[in-house]
């Protein structure tokens, strides 16, 4: 997808920040020559680039296929975290919850909760994942903050969403509208930009920011922007060795060389491993 999203026809100057729309953001590293991520005040990251409608729409069209489900191996793994995702919130739902998954995919991270006995729909704005997931449950296709989902859920799911969001508080006030009293959402497989990787990697960080992931957040910037919508933090994890992609022996020396580059001027050549704190899963309840 590199063709797409580092191609200046398809990307549109971010001025200000995604979130906070502050202009007052400085430069934290470059991506490529024409494209660099910024550091807001707020504390979020964002790409001064990013994909315009038709870049979006050139993007997400065959999603599911070329990137999604494109690598056997990695969808392996991928359900074996969906597991430990599950595992975690589960502790925290009640019986036959309502439940919404936000970038749902094809749905079979909803196919946890519903095996549970669970009432699930799904949001996907892409068509192939949308009429995918709609084979198992109701899903409603296109833009999240635009769509028209009755009220009174339990729990609504962000995994591994928000990176993509070029307009992070509509998604945030939609989800919060959604909510009975209570009602909690979930933020999981969510790159950390506060993770002692992204600050010794940067642009070789594993998930860096790209014109597509296009804004990043830490546990703080996410807390904070939920607090405005009267959510507490009622959950927080750094899953690393409870992964399938967690080799500690490995991840800690191919760290301590990139330390070692670092403090010897060098420039970072390697992309990060897994490790401690790169992704976040945090778990929010409405008041």
């Amino acid at each position: 997808m590199d063709a797409v999203y580092l191609n200046p026809r398809y990307l549109e100057n971010v001025v200000s920040c995604p979130v906070c729309e502050r202009a007052e953001s400085s430069v934290a590293y470059g991506v490529t020559g024409h494209v660099k991520v910024m550091r807001c005040a707020c504390g979020v990251f964002y790409c001064d680039n990013r994909l315009t409608e038709e870049g979006l729409a050139i993007y997400w069209k065959d999603y599911l296929d070329n990137e999604h489900n494109a690598d056997d191996a990695e969808r392996a793994l991928r359900r074996r975290m969906y597991l430990v995702d599950f595992d975690y919130i589960a502790r925290f739902l009640r019986d036959t919850s309502k439940i919404l998954d936000v970038g749902c995919a094809d749905g079979l991270f909803l196919d946890l909760f519903a095996a549970r006995g669970h009432v699930c729909g799904g949001v996907e704005f892409g068509h192939s994942a949308a009429r995918a997931a709609a084979q198992k449950y109701p899903v409603w296709e296109g833009y999240f903050p635009d769509l028209d989902i009755p009220p009174d859920h339990d729990l609504i799911i962000f995994r591994g969403v928000l990176q993509y969001l070029q307009k992070p508080r509509l998604f945030f006030q939609k989800a919060v509208s959604l909510l009975r009293r209570g009602g909690l959402i979930f933020i999981t497989a969510q790159p950390n930009m506060d993770s002692y990787c992204h600050r010794l990697y940067q642009n070789k960080f594993r998930f860096r920011l790209t014109p597509c992931d296009c804004v990043g957040f830490s546990p703080k910037s996410l807390s904070g922007e939920f607090a405005l919508l009267r959510c507490s933090l009622v959950g927080e994890q750094f899953f690393y060795e409870e992964t399938p992609y967690a080799n500690p022996e490995e991840d800690i020396a191919a760290v301590h060389k990139a330390l070692q580059c670092g403090r010897a001027g060098g420039a970072v050549m390697e992309t990060s491993p897994p490790f401690w704190g790169n992704m976040m899963t945090l778990v929010f309840r409405k008041q």
